[in-house]
Parts: C-alpha cells; sequence; structure tokens
C-alpha cells in the first residue's frame, strides 16, 4: 500500500466522520482557516498579484527609497504600502516574503515530521537498543532551545561554507536547521502510540501470517497514529515560520535579497525610530495573522481529533 493511499484512506475516513460537521460548527475555527487559505492563495499569486517583482534588482529605486504608504514614485508609481530602504515596494517585498516564509515553514515541518515519525516507528517497533538510542538523543536535544540548535546549525554551515555558497542555499540550509529542532516531538509522540499499537491484535495478526516490518509499520500502524502527528505539524508550521523570523531577524536566516517576513521586520527596525514605521510594522503584522490563524486552526484540530473532548 502506497504513501498516497494511506493518506487518501485517512482524509476520507475523517471527512466521512462528524470532524467537518464540528468544524462547520466553529465560527473561529472556519475563519482561521479561510485566513490562512486567503494568504496562502495570496503568497502563491505573489508572481500576479504583486506589482513589481521583489527578487528582481530593477525594480528596485533608490530614489523611491522609505517612502510612505499611498506616495507615488520619482517616475509616478504608486506604492499602496510604501518603499523599503531598497526602495522596493512594500506590497510586493511583503507578498514574496509571505512566500518564502510559507516555503520555508511547510517544508521544515514537513522534513521533521518525516524523521521524526520514522524514527519514533522504529523506536517504538523494535525497542532495545535501538529504542535506547534515539531517545536518549531526543532527551538531550530537549535540553537545548529549538533556536539554539538552529543557530548552531547555521553557523557551523556559515563556517565551514564560502560566503557565496552559503547564500546561495541559504534557504535549504535554513530549513534543515528548523527540522532539526523539532523533529523530537514527532518521535516521542509516535513511539508512544506504537508501543500501543503493537500490542494490538491486528499487529499480532500481520507478524503471524508473516507481513514484512516495514509493510506492518507504514500500512497497519502508521495510518492509526496520523492524527497526532497532523496536528503536532499544525502547530509546528506556526513555530517553524516563527523561527524563520527570528533567525532572520537575527540576521543569520535569509539574506535581505532574499525577503522574508523576517528579514523585513529586521531592515525596517532599523529605521522605527526615524518615523518610517510601516517598513516594520505591516511585514510584522502579517507575521502575526498568519502565526494567529495557523495556531488557532491548529488548537482546533487537537480538541476535535481527541476523543475525550469529543464525547
Amino acid at each position: 500500500m502506497s504513501v498516497s493511499s494511506v493518506i487518501r484512506r485517512v482524509a476520507g475516513a475523517w471527512l466521512d466522520g462528524d470532524l467537518l460537521y464540528r468544524f462547520r460548527r466553529s465560527p473561529v475555527a472556519v475563519a482561521a482557516a479561510a485566513l490562512g487559505a486567503l494568504l496562502v492563495l495570496a503568497a502563491l499569486g505573489a508572481d500576479l498579484l504583486a506589482p513589481y517583482d521583489a527578487f528582481d534588482p530593477a525594480s528596485a529605486n533608490a530614489a523611491d527609497a522609505r517612502l510612505p504608504p499611498g506616495s507615488q514614485g520619482l517616475f509616478g508609481e504608486t506604492y499602496a504600502l510604501g518603499t523599503d530602504p531598497q526602495g522596493r515596494d512594500m506590497l510586493s517585498a511583503m507578498l514574496y516574503g509571505l512566500r518564502t516564509s510559507l516555503v520555508v515553514g511547510v517544508a521544515s515541518v514537513g522534513l521533521a515530521a518525516v524523521m521524526g515519525v520514522l524514527l519514533g516507528l522504529v523506536a517504538g517497533y523494535c525497542g532495545g537498543l535501538i529504542d535506547a538510542i534515539i531517545m536518549r538523543t531526543a532527551d538531550v536535544q530537549l535540553g537545548f532551545p529549538a533556536i539554539l540548535i538552529a543557530l548552531l546549525i547555521d553557523g557551523v554551515t556559515r563556517a565551514v561554507l564560502p560566503r557565496e555558497v552559503h547564500e546561495r542555499f541559504a534557504m535549504p540550509v535554513l530549513i534543515v536547521a528548523i527540522a532539526a529542532s523539532y523533529w523530537v516531538q514527532y518521535a516521542r509522540t509516535v513511539r508512544g502510540l506504537v508501543l500501543v499499537e503493537r500490542r494490538r491484535d491486528y499487529v499480532l495478526a500481520a507478524r503471524v501470517t508473516g507481513v514484512s516490518t516495514p509493510r506492518t509499520l507504514f500500512a497497519h500502524i502508521l495510518p492509526n497514529v496520523l492524527g497526532p502527528i497532523l496536528v503536532i505539524a499544525t502547530i509546528n508550521l506556526a513555530l517553524a515560520i516563527l523561527t524563520e523570523s527570528t533567525l532572520s531577524f537575527l540576521g543569520v536566516g535569509l539574506p535581505a535579497t532574499q525577503p522574508s517576513l523576517g528579514s523585513l521586520v529586521r531592515i525596517g527596525n532599523e529605521f522605527v525610530f526615524s518615523g518610517d514605521w510601516w517598513i516594520s510594522t505591516l511585514p510584522g503584522l502579517l507575521l502575526v495573522l498568519l502565526s494567529l490563524s495557523v495556531n488557532i486552526f491548529g488548537d482546533w484540530l487537537r480538541d476535535a481529533l481527541n476523543p475525550k473532548l469529543a464525547q
């Protein structure tokens, strides 16, 4: 059984149940999902919605730098949300920055989920020395904040790679750094669930009938533990976006030529006391809306998939 068929089967089981009904009965969850979907569509359609290409240096005019919202440029351009210190249109930079932050967040959460789920399945099903090594590694990592681990990985790559190479691969490095900070939650959760599931009759029957270990893990056990994984991934998406923004704000994330919401806030922070409030405030507000919508929807999903709260 392929992974796609497993996902379709689980998704169909949820939609056929009362999950969709409870979602419709929760105005807060509907509003959060609608806001999140709107922001995702805006990010995906940045090429069509943005008046200018934020990655094209030719679209930035230094003479139009730090113009307030609603201003007109030297050649008659209208900047609805103003410009940044480089003369880039803030609306365009925010749309492209939103897409960058979402790409980093989704990719890092997906990578962390794959790492954590695989390690959790192996640790819970095999037990013994393998379980001890994986879980003790997770315990050690829990002693360090996620931001410090991401800073450590980013710092090592900066020391090893030349500056030009690091800037070229800044996004993949950032994705790996954030993913390495959040795999522990998936591994510990999945391990605990597998310890329970491996004693179920369907797993014992699979063993007796000669089903291979990989098939038992991915075709039989994994579909029954996807609920908590989805909840963790939803909540971690907001945390990953905030982590990327924090790293970019500290100057160790994405370069200024590759705008993200965090880098835009960092650039604008240098001009707050000069009265140019829009450069940092508008990207910061967009970041708050994105994180808030994902967090609210994740909290609702956690409660909706909790059988004790669903009764």
